[in-house]
C-alpha cells in the first residue's frame, strides 16, 4: 500500500503559489479561478487557500493581516502553522516570474492524487461486491472522464502558438496526391466536397427509413478499410451482425443478398462467395451489435481500440438509439447530450465519427429534407461538422411496386444532399442504390 510520502504532491509549488498571491495582488484573481483549496496537499496550505478564497469571494483585499484574521475566524490559525508559517512563505518567495510553471506542477499533482483516490474507491467498490459491473463500470468511467477532461482545460494562447502547427498541416496536405487529405470515403464526389472525412469531425448522415443510410454507411466503412487500410469500428444498434456481414458478402461478391440468404448457390457462385469472404476477412473492421448501448459504452470501446492502434474511423447506426442512463431531461435534450458527446469523442480520439440519424415525417411532406427535419434534433445540427441527407423521389415504375421487398431489388436514383459543410461547400450528388446488392455507386 502506498505511504503518504508516495502520494503525488509538491509543497514547494504550493508555497510558491501562496506567496505569489500575497506579493502580487493582480495574480490573485487569476490563481483562485484556476486552482482551489483541494488542489493543495498540505493541510496548512489547504487552510490558507480556503481563507484566501473566502476573502476573494467577498471582494476583500488579499493580504497577510486579513488572511490571518480569516484563519482566526475559521479557528484554523494554529492548525495552519500560525502567523510565523505564513510569514515564512511570503519571505522565502524569490519572485513571481515562474507562476505559470508552478501552477502547472500543482495542477498535475492534484490530478494525479484525484486519479489515485478514484482508482482506490473503484477498487473498494469492486471488492465490496454491492453493485453489478454495469453500475460500477459506468460510475468509474464518469469519474475518470471528469479527471481527464479537467486535465485538458488549458489557458488561452496567443495565435503564434498555433500558426506553425497549422502551416505544418497545410504542407503535409500539399504533399498528398489527389483531393483527399482525410479519410477516403470511396466516393469521388463526396471526397471532392469534404476532401475526405477529417480527424475530429462529426459527420451526420440522415434519411427517412428504408432509403439506404445503413447501406451507404457500410459502403463508406468498407471502402475506408480497402482503400487506405483504415481501422473502422461499426456500432450497429439496429441491424444484426449477420445482416451486416451478408451485405458485405453481397457487395464484395456481386451476388444478391436474397440469393446469399437463401443459400441456393451454384458451385460457381459458392466459389465467388468464398472469395468474397476471404476479402472481407482481411478488413480491419470491428463490429458491435450490443443493444441498448450507452454513450459511455461506445466511448469506452473506442478508447480501448485507439489505445491498441486499431481505430481510424467510427460509424454509429444510429444516433437516436444511443442512451444516456440516468439522464433526467427530455428526449430532445438527451439527444443533444449524445450529439455533443460524439463530437467531443471525435476530437479527443482525433478521428472522424459518422453517425446516422432519422429524419422527421415532415421531410416527406416538404420535398427535399432540411436541417430542421433532423429528428429530435436538439443540437445535432450545431454539433455536426457535416450534415448529409439521402433523398429519393419515388417515380414511375418504382412507385408501381407495392411490395417493399421487391422495391429493395430495384436500382434507385438517389440524391446525397450535403446540407452543411463547415470546412467546404454544400451541394448535391447523384448516386445509384443497387437494391439487390444493398450498395451505392456514383452515377
Amino acid at each position: 500500500m502506498n505511504t503518504p510520502e508516495k502520494i503525488p504532491f509538491n509543497v514547494e509549488a504550493e508555497n510558491y503559489i501562496l506567496g505569489c498571491i500575497f506579493i502580487d495582488s493582480q495574480l490573485a484573481g487569476e490563481i483562485v479561478t484556476r486552482i482551489g483549496p483541494d488542489d493543495f496537499y498540505s493541510k496548512e496550505n489547504k487552510n490558507i487557500m480556503t481563507a484566501i478564497l473566502n476573502l476573494y469571494q467577498r471582494g476583500e483585499e488579499i493580504e497577510y493581516v486579513k488572511t490571518l484574521e480569516e484563519l482566526k475566524t475559521m479557528k484554523l490559525l494554529e492548525a495552519s502553522g500560525g502567523s510565523e508559517y505564513l510569514y515564512n512563505i511570503i519571505e522565502s518567495l524569490p519572485s513571481t516570474a515562474n507562476i505559470d510553471a508552478y501552477i502547472e506542477v500543482l495542477e498535475e499533482k492534484s490530478l494525479l492524487r484525484q486519479l489515485y483516490y478514484t482508482v482506490g474507491k473503484i477498487g473498494r467498490e469492486v471488492l465490496e461486491g454491492k453493485y453489478p459491473f454495469s453500475i460500477v463500470g459506468e460510475r468509474a468511467q464518469k469519474e475518470l472522464n471528469t479527471i481527464i477532461d479537467r486535465r485538458k482545460t488549458g489557458d488561452v494562447k496567443k495565435i503564434h502558438r498555433f500558426t506553425t502547427q497549422v502551416l505544418d498541416i497545410i504542407e503535409a496536405n500539399k504533399s498528398k496526391t489527389g483531393a483527399v487529405i482525410g479519410l477516403d470515403t470511396g466516393f469521388d464526389e463526396i471526397n471532392k466536397y469534404t476532401f475526405g472525412f477529417q480527424k475530429g469531425e462529426l459527420v451526420i448522415l440522415a434519411a427517412r427509413p428504408s432509403i439506404g443510410k445503413s447501406a451507404l454507411a457500410l459502403n463508406i466503412a468498407s471502402n475506408a478499410c480497402r482503400n487506405v487500410d483504415a481501422n473502422v469500428a461499426f456500432f450497429s444498434l439496429e441491424m444484426g451482425i449477420d445482416q451486416l456481414t451478408m451485405r458485405l458478402f453481397s457487395s464484395f461478391s456481386g451476388l444478391s443478398i436474397s440469393k446469399i440468404r437463401s443459400g441456393n448457390l451454384t458451385p460457381t457462385e459458392m466459389a465467388t462467395l468464398l472469395a468474397a469472404k476471404s476479402s472481407v476477412d482481411r478488413l480491419d473492421l470491428y463490429l458491435d451489435e450490443t443493444s441498448n448501448t450507452s454513450l459511455n459504452d461506445i466511448k469506452a470501446k473506442c478508447i480501448k481500440l485507439k489505445r491498441e492502434n486499431k481505430l481510424d474511423f467510427v460509424v454509429i447506426d444510429y444516433l437516436q438509439l444511443i442512451s444516456v442512463p440516468g439522464f433526467k431531461g427530455g428526449r430532445v435534450e438527451e439527444v443533444g447530450v449524445i450529439s455533443r458527446g460524439l463530437k467531443l469523442m471525435a476530437r479527443e480520439l482525433d478521428i472522424p465519427v459518422l453517425a446516422l440519424s432519422q429524419l422527421s415525417r415532415n421531410a416527406e411532406q416538404e420535398g427535399y429534407p432540411l436541417l430542421s427535419h433532423l429528428r429530435e434534433s436538439g443540437s445535432i445540427e450545431q454539433d455536426a461538422d457535416i450534415v448529409m441527407f439521402l433523398h429519393r423521389e419515388q417515380q414511375g415504375k418504382e412507385s408501381d411496386i407495392n411490395d417493399m421487398n421487391q422495391k429493395r431489388l430495384v436500382n434507385h436514383n438517389t440524391k446525397l444532399i450535403i446540407a452543411k459543410n463547415r470546412q467546404g461547400a454544400t451541394g448535391m450528388i447523384d448516386l445509384i442504390f443497387k437494391g439487390a446488392l444493398s450498395t451505392f455507386s456514383q452515377k
